[in-house]
């Protein structure tokens, strides 16, 4: 969607790799609603790329044929619309194929946090919290982190890092 291709914009402004999934077009290149979004980016105002050329560190892919790219993911930021249970499924899909240590986030901003990491395996919850960009990511300072009951210290505080020391965010903490 459009908050997800914003997100990912903004990570490749800072020159970071992304891979941006959505679902499988139902005719022709299954890749084509991914490929729709990052077209959009391009028609936004405000820009939320800082050049179309920074379109070349995002890649397109689809829940269909691509999941085993997310073994290659250090975060994985899921912005899918507010619904708990289209959460929980793409959680169950997703779960299988995620590095060992990646950090696992929703960009929610209604749904309870602890709610959606009941949908993870237990093993996962420590490395899983909400990540709030605020729109337009890239000309919204703010970004707030909402653990879990599960998350860990560690890695709540590595996610703030990367925000603060890559993205040049200004971070605030739910409690």
């Amino acid at each position: 969607g459009v908050m997800g291709a914003q997100i990912a914009a903004h990570l490749a402004n800072a020159n970071v790799p992304v891979v941006l999934f959505d679902l499988p077009a139902k005719e022709g290149d299954k890749n084509g609603i991914v490929k729709k979004a990052l077209d959009g980016l391009k028609k936004l105002d405000p820009a939320p790329l800082s050049s179309k050329a920074k379109l070349k560190f995002i890649d397109a892919a689809n829940y269909e044929e691509h999941l085993p790219l997310l073994a290659e993911c250090d975060l994985v930021i899921e912005a899918i619309a507010e619904r708990m249970d289209w959460k929980n499924d793409l959680y169950a899909k997703i779960a299988p194929h995620l590095k060992a240590d990646a950090i696992i986030a929703s960009n929610t901003s209604g749904l309870s946090i602890n709610a959606l990491a009941e949908a993870l395996p237990p093993a996962l919850r420590s490395r899983f919290c909400g990540i709030h960009f605020f729109n337009p990511p890239r000309y919204m300072q703010l970004v707030e982190i909402i653990p879990c009951k599960a998350s860990a210290a560690p890695m709540l505080d590595a996610l703030e890092t990367f925000l603060t020391t890559t993205l040049g965010k200004g971070v605030v903490r739910a409690l």
